[in-house]
Parts: structure tokens; sequence; C-alpha cells
């Protein structure tokens, strides 16, 4: 997939001023069937970028992070970051933070549905005393981070949150983004949403790589309450080396306790699920962020 969505000089396909015809909802209805499909990122993601830039969007960045809590974001080394932005661009936005300095980032931890770049910081439920550091203005001038919309989710767990960012080509302005939600803010929520659940239900790699098939088999029979020697009667292997595994388990999840481990595995979609070979990822893509401390998010 290109880096830059082609420009539709503010024009969509999807857009008429009559309610969207049966051919439409049949592609819409064809798109969300083959995202549900999917079963692997690389396809999820390709297919929900595709169906954004038809309607007009120059760029899209998702970000997932498993572990976090509420507006309380987990450890950046284990977000989910997707993006059609270069990867030095989108490393820079995640290494800097530049991403806290959006708004509606804010308002989509804590709100469902698509929030306009139009909106104030007081709309968005943030104080007076944000500021929008010079930094980074000059970054979202230069990349051309202007005019577009967020996108906050359902939560169906308490641990888990995300956001996407849909942003508009240059020649687009907020007020006819602001148009295209008017008509389209349901569609795109509905796109968005199946995207999400779809990304956060398949399997992806700690900041230190996946569980070997023999890690997520011993950690899934601590779940089932055995003991080490349980697991070695079950596996057919001696106790120290589920010890091994156990161990091996723990600093790949970066962890200090195998109930840590079996935790994070289980956010990380690392156990209980069908595992899969990692697609290949292109580097304009899919981000890991470098650990950094945690950052609060302005009150």
């Amino acid at each position: 997939m290109n880096d830059q969505f082609a420009s539709r000089d503010g024009r969509s396909p999807f857009r008429a001023e009559t309610p969207i015809e049966s051919q439409n909802l049949a592609v819409f209805a064809e798109h969300c069937s083959k995202v549900m499909a999917a079963t692997d990122h690389e396809t999820v993601w390709n297919l929900t970028c595709k169906f954004f830039r038809d309607l007009g969007f120059a760029h899209a960045v998702y970000g997932y992070s498993p572990d976090s809590w509420g507006v309380k974001l987990g450890a950046p080394e284990d977000y989910l970051v997707l993006t059609t932005f270069p990867s030095d661009v989108a490393a820079e936005m995640v290494r800097e933070g530049l991403y806290l300095q959006s708004v509606t980032f804010h308002w989509a931890l804590k709100n469902v549905g698509v929030a306009s770049w139009s909106m104030t910081p007081e709309e968005c439920g943030i104080g007076p005393e944000f500021i929008v550091n010079p930094d980074a203005l000059e970054f979202f001038y230069q990349h051309g981070l202007l005019y577009g919309c967020s996108v906050g989710f359902p939560n169906e767990r308490t641990r888990g949150n995300a956001a996407l960012g849909l942003i508009a080509p240059p020649t687009v302005s907020q007020e006819t983004v602001d148009s295209w939600l008017d008509t389209y803010r349901d569609v795109i929520f509905v796109a968005a949403t199946i995207a999400h659940r779809s990304l956060t239900t398949l399997p992806y790699p700690a900041a230190r790589g996946s569980l070997t098939s023999r890690q997520r088999e011993v950690l899934e029979w601590v779940a089932e309450g055995k003991t080490a020697a349980d697991i070695a009667t079950i596996m057919g292997i001696s106790a120290p080396t589920v010890d091994k595994h156990l161990r091996l388990a723990r600093e790949t999840l970066g962890v200090d306790t195998t109930a840590h481990a079996l935790i994070k595995a289980a956010f990380l979609n690392q156990v209980f699920t069908a595992q899969k070979p990692e697609p290949g990822i292109g580097s304009n893509r899919r981000i890991q962020a470098p650990a950094q401390p945690d950052r609060e998010p302005p009150a």
C-alpha cells in the first residue's frame, strides 16, 4: 500500500444528495464481511485503509494499548500502532508522545463515536490549561495532520484502550471533513469499530517477540490450575523444563511473575487463540514503540 492515499479533492464516492443506494450498501457489507473474515493484521489494516481512502481521507493512524485502564495508558513498548505514514514519522509521533497533543485523542479515550478536529478543548472535556506545545504544532503542520477526525471505541474489557485518527488530504478543509461527518458519521464509526474489534482479537507479539508454542501451552495449563509437576506429566517433560518455559515466557512478555505473564499474554491474544504465522508487515504500517515512562493525559 502506498504511503500517501490519492487525493479526492474534497469529494467522496460515497457522498450524494440522496441516501446511500443499494449498490453502495452492498459494497459496504462486502467490506465489513472481508474485515470480519480476515485472520491477520495486514489484511484488516489494508482493507480498512482502502475503505477510508475511498471516503476521501489521506492517512490513517490506529493505536491500541492492551494494558491500559481508563485514560491511563499502559507501557508504550506494548502499543500496537498501525499507520499509513512513513515509519520515521510514526516513530517520532510515538516516541515524543505527540499524539497526546491532540485534544480529540483524549476525547476518544473517554468517549465512543467520531470527533471532528474542529472541536475545542472544552468540547473535548479538557481544561483551559491544556496548551499544544510549539514542537507538536510544527510536527502537525510539517506532516499535514491538520484536518480530520478521531474515533473512540466501546470497551468490552476493563483493560485496553484504542483510538483511530483519519487525516484529510491538504487540499481538503476541516469544513469539508465536517460535511462528510454530517452524512457518514455512522458509516465511519461502524467501519472503524469493526476494524478495531478484528485487530484486538488477533495475536500480536510483545516488545520482545511472541511466545513459543511450548510457552503458550505451559501458560494455558497454569490457567487451568495445574502445578509444574502436573504440567510435566501432561506434556511429557521434566518439571525443570516446565520452569524454564515459564521463565522464558516471563522474559518474553517483560514481567516478573507467572500470574502477570498469563494476564499479559491474554491481553496480547497469545494464549487461548488460534496461532497463525505473523504476516510480513511493511515499515510504513506497524511501529514498535520504544520504551518510555507512562504519560498522564491532561485532566
